[in-house]
């Protein structure tokens, strides 16, 4: 019974249940006026939990969908204009992809069977997100890479060498292009920071995304 409702609270917690996270964004009236593209998938947008079976593949597995407010998209727009508000015209800027992935599953699994949930978090992911105040991983990827999951739960799963200790992570990838020049990039942070328990994880996550997709550009 315990290990059922641990997996039953997780998915509340988790899942697209989850509530809208507040999000403070200090002069984000300054931003209002400026517009960009958004040509995401309309399933991106949306919360999904790829399975509650345990002995499905997908299990533990959820794509996020807009749960901040501002979403992450207003979030997106607000740090452009502060990047690039100086230079006397701001980009034009068209969003392909922007979607947070969640991956619960060693977790959960652990719990059902009565395990205990091993390892230092923060610090059994590599790190090059340290920069941005966060352990966790950052890099570029291909629009292919993106697309040959046939399975979209794939996109949110870490090989062994970028998680051997299996901590939960949140994972997001933003597709976009800024004055015609399109990157891609994939970050992968934990969904528990120890060393910042006043932090919201999925708001890290995305803002960490954010930094290192315009660490791309020169403002």
């Amino acid at each position: 019974m315990k290990s059922v409702l641990v997996v039953i609270v997780s998915i509340l917690m988790f899942g697209c249940t989850a509530p809208i996270v507040q999000v403070n964004l200090p002069n984000l009236e300054k931003s209002t006026n400026y517009q960009i593209g958004d040509l995401r998938p309309q399933s991106e947008k949306e919360s999904e939990i790829f399975s509650i079976s345990i002995t499905n593949d997908a299990y533990g597995t959820y794509r996020q969908g807009d749960q901040t407010n501002p979403g992450p998209l207003r979030i997106l727009q607000h740090r452009i204009h502060e990047k690039f508000s100086d230079n006397g015209k701001l980009p034009d800027v068209k969003v392909h992809h922007f979607v947070t992935y969640m991956n619960l599953q060693s977790e959960l699994r652990r719990g059902v069977l009565g395990g205990v949930l091993g390892g230092v978090v923060g610090s059994v992911i590599a790190s090059s997100t340290q920069k941005y105040g966060v352990d966790g991983i950052a890099e570029l990827v291909s629009q292919d890479e993106f697309e040959a999951f046939e399975d979209e739960y794939k996109r949110a799963l870490y090989t062994e060498t970028e998680n051997p200790n299996k901590v939960s992570v949140l994972t997001v990838y933003i597709d976009a292009e800024i004055d015609g020049k399109r990157k891609f990039i994939k970050t992968m942070t934990p969904t528990r920071l120890e060393n910042q328990p006043d932090k919201i994880p999925v708001v890290v996550a995305i803002e960490t995304a954010i930094a290192y997709y315009l660490d791309q550009y020169k403002a």
